[in-house]
């Protein structure tokens, strides 16, 4: 995978993670479990931007292996996210459900390309 377009997919992760926090901080009935799942992911996202932005001059596999090892602490987190939203029903409305989801699917997306690449 070309680090441009890492750079883009951590990005879109890094927006949709925004999405999500937003979507769970205007609701007062979110479980705590995906509101932290959430919170996580964020945060997680955030620290890959990071690395990425650093990382620019420094393209090495240790670099690859801790962006691979990010990716994959994301996805789990967005798991955990996407277990918490089905588990709460109806306590979640359907733009929270759609954000979160759409999050689990960037990272479940730039994990696949991260495993071919």
């Amino acid at each position: 995978m070309q680090p441009d377009q890492l750079k883009q997919s951590i990005h879109r992760i890094e927006e949709c993670a925004d999405d999500a926090k937003r979507s769970v901080q205007q609701q007062a009935s979110i479980p705590s479990e995906l509101r932290d799942c959430v919170n996580q992911l964020h945060d997680q996202a955030k620290q890959a931007q990071q690395q990425v932005d650093s990382g620019q001059q420094q393209q090495g596999q240790g670099q690859q292996d801790s962006l691979r090892q990010a990716v994959m602490q994301m996805e789990q987190t967005g798991d955990r996210a996407m277990q918490a939203c089905r588990q709460a029903g109806n306590s979640v409305d359907q733009q929270t459900q759609q954000s979160v989801k759409r999050l689990h699917d960037e990272v479940s997306s730039l994990k696949k390309q991260i495993q071919m690449g």
